[in-house]
């Protein structure tokens, strides 16, 4: 039977059934999954955003200029629940483990003319990316890349979330389109 969970919109399953993990990238492994039932949960989302950037004590300007919103996983939304619940079930599906509890969840908000240098979830062992929104390309480094090489996944839209190995490093170019880049950001810890 499927876990459904209520948001505003209302009843959805936390997995849908059609799923799977497309692989972005072979070496470093990169993979991803397109919710397309994001135009359910967005809305929602952006409504809390813009709420948690006017509080001060929880948005941060970073350098680049982009906006970090932290703590996600504690926002008092369902929508921010079911985000939450569908991270830790790719994350223990990719690593083939329940032995895996989120650490972090932050919102990095890349508006025109901003940029995200090289960001990564401290001390994770793996962390994924999911996109709100926005129509900039962001970019995936790894050491086992030459210097100044990136992979750049192709045909991102809103509801992608990449799953990346704990080494990589995202960044984000200056943000030229009007429309925001918005990204939630999970690193996971391996439980004992």
């Amino acid at each position: 039977m499927t876990q459904t969970m209520e948001i505003d919109s209302g009843a959805i399953p936390v997995w849908p059934q059609h799923l799977s993990i497309e692989l972005v990238h072979r070496t470093p492994t990169i993979g991803r999954i397109r919710f397309d039932d994001n135009a359910l949960y967005h809305e929602a989302l952006f409504e809390a955003l813009a709420e948690a950037e006017e509080d001060r004590t929880r948005a941060a300007p970073r350098a680049g200029g982009h906006a970090r919103i932290e703590e996600f996983d504690a926002w008092d939304v369902p929508e921010a629940e079911l985000l939450r619940l569908r991270a830790v079930k790719f994350c223990r599906a990719l690593m083939n483990t329940s032995a895996i509890a989120l650490q972090s969840a932050d919102v990095l908000v890349v508006r025109r003319g901003q940029q995200i240098p090289a960001h990564q979830p401290e001390h994770s062992v793996a962390s994924l990316t999911y996109v709100l929104s926005g129509d900039t390309d962001f970019l995936f480094q790894h050491a086992s890349l030459a210097q100044h090489r990136f992979i750049v996944p192709e045909d991102t839209r809103p509801g992608d979330c990449f799953a990346v190995p704990n080494d990589m490093v995202l960044s984000v170019p200056a943000v030229a389109s009007h429309i925001p880049l918005m990204l939630v950001s999970f690193g996971f810890r391996r439980l004992p």
